[in-house]
């Protein structure tokens, strides 16, 4: 069959045209996406008048490129959840005040918000745990992941973070085993199979290609917050700027401020519970008819986490709070109950070969916790003198 070559002038074929235009509005939407990109602020340091350790913001915690990129050089990795929102405003003994505005040589880096239990915190020290520069670290455990149901693990789909999971997946000092572990948990907890597969270093073309979008619409989520972050980030002490080390924090004299700030911001109930929350939660009884012991998925998820810190080569020293006796006596949760969750926690510590600072003996001490929940003012400060003599400790 013969040829006809097309002649001079004439238009190209309708599939050329299109091909030309489909080319064309790709290369515009990657530039387009290009441009965005390239004013989307960085996840290197920032603003250097300003720490970063002690924020509690979405976004934070998550951004582990930001938080490594701004974090104290006397940082160290404390994972938790909730009680990291207690501020200064409430309890000026809080780890921004005591650690963050002077020069201890200590700083407690947060990781974690509210809801973010065992199986998070996994991820999350898998995540920073090859990253890391000091190996020390901290696990805040909170009595309420365990209660009945595993406490809140429903809501670990909507925590999930996927950047966390990835780095958590492409650590080579994880053992195939735990990341199995970890997976296994994922999916059971409503996270979609592909989204796991698009983090896995051994994915397929297909899983890669997935992945690549994965990774753009995560990592644009978490550096369109780091305005927000930055923002509510708190400016530098003058000892801070200073530099000049400040020394050891004197305990004594903290425990006694602790607790007339505690006295003077209690005054109308005889649960130590700051004022405002009183009034507005003293009706409010979610620990009511609550027990330790149907929460199996929850405990081993917490030996997991331990699992990781050691495969990561992370030293953890794990936080042991205590629960407000009195109000779960008037719950009717019985003192055996608590006993034996605490009880299980050591075990699983001492099985791990885990530090622990153990507070359950402090569940009647006045103003360790600021809420039926929270460490407040004293609590604040024996937390961070143990958390202190775990790091300072030759």
């Amino acid at each position: 069959m013969r040829r006809h070559a097309r002649r001079p002038g004439a238009r190209p074929s309708a599939g050329v045209r299109r091909l030309v235009a489909v080319t064309g509005a790709l290369a515009l939407c990657v530039g387009t996406l290009a441009a965005l990109w390239c004013a989307l602020p960085s996840n290197g340091p920032a603003d250097p008048t300003r720490i970063y350790d002690y924020v509690y913001a979405d976004g934070k915690s998550e951004n582990e490129d930001f938080t490594l990129a701004n974090m104290s050089d006397d940082g160290y990795l404390c994972f938790g959840s909730s009680e990291f929102a207690i501020s200064k405003d409430l309890v000026s003994m809080c780890p921004q005040a005591v650690f963050g505005e002077s020069v201890a040589g200590v700083d407690m880096t947060f990781v974690g918000q509210g809801y973010d239990q065992s199986l998070w915190q996994a991820i999350a020290a898998g995540a920073y745990g090859g990253r890391v520069r000091n190996r020390k670290v901290m696990i805040v455990v909170s009595p309420q992941w365990f209660f009945k149901g595993n406490g809140d693990q429903d809501k670990f789909e909507g925590r999930f973070s996927y950047s966390l999971y990835r780095a958590f997946a492409q650590n080579p000092d994880i053992s195939d085993e735990t990341k199995e572990y970890v997976r296994a948990r994922c999916e059971a907890l409503g996270v979609p199979a592909a989204e796991l597969d698009a983090a896995d270093p051994g994915a397929s073309p297909v899983d890669a290609v997935s992945g690549w979008f994965h990774d753009l619409a995560d990592a644009w989520r978490l550096r369109s917050r780091v305005p927000g972050i930055v923002a509510i980030s708190p400016s530098k002490s003058p000892a801070r700027t200073a530099g000049v080390p400040t020394g050891e924090p004197d305990w004594d004299a903290l425990l006694d401020e602790a607790r007339a700030e505690g006295a003077a911001a209690c005054t109308t109930n005889d649960f130590c519970v700051y004022d405002a929350y009183w009034e507005k939660n003293h009706t409010f009884m979610p620990e009511l008819f609550e027990n330790f012991h149907e929460a199996d998925d929850e405990y081993a998820d917490l030996a997991c986490l331990l699992e990781v810190c050691r495969e990561a080569g992370l030293e953890p020293l794990v936080c042991i709070l205590p629960v407000h006796g009195r109000w779960y006596d008037l719950a009717d949760v019985s003192r055996e109950e608590r006993e034996a969750y605490y009880a299980r926690v050591r075990k699983i510590c001492d099985d791990a070969g885990a530090a622990y600072a153990d507070f359950s003996g402090c569940e009647y001490e006045p103003y360790f916790l600021c809420d039926t929940v929270h460490p407040g003012w004293v609590g604040w400060v024996r937390i961070e003198r143990a958390f202190y003599d775990f790091v300072t400790a030759p």
